[in-house]
């Protein structure tokens, strides 16, 4: 699909047929992501991504697993000392 700039003010602008605008569910005033792939000479607009949450080290999992369960393992720690006695 090819577009014209045209000016607008004293911006230049690119204007984006309705049923692009109606596809990708934008509106008005709407954020947008625009990527530069200077490399490719692209530009991609695109719907903003939610961030991705930060990824946990191992540790930091193990922890979160000891806080949830730490009382069940302590329980069958317990559990195995009656039975061994």
């Amino acid at each position: 699909m090819r577009r014209k700039i045209v000016r607008v003010g004293a911006s230049l602008c690119i204007l984006l047929p309705k049923d692009v605008i109606k596809t990708m569910e934008w509106d008005f005033g709407d954020p947008i992501d625009l990527i530069l792939d200077e490399e490719n000479e692209k530009v991609v607009l695109r719907n903003p991504r939610e961030e991705e949450p930060k990824k946990k080290t191992y540790l930091e999992e193990f922890d979160g697993f000891l806080e949830e369960y730490g009382d069940v393992l302590t329980e069958i720690d317990a559990a195995k000392g009656e039975v061994s006695s």
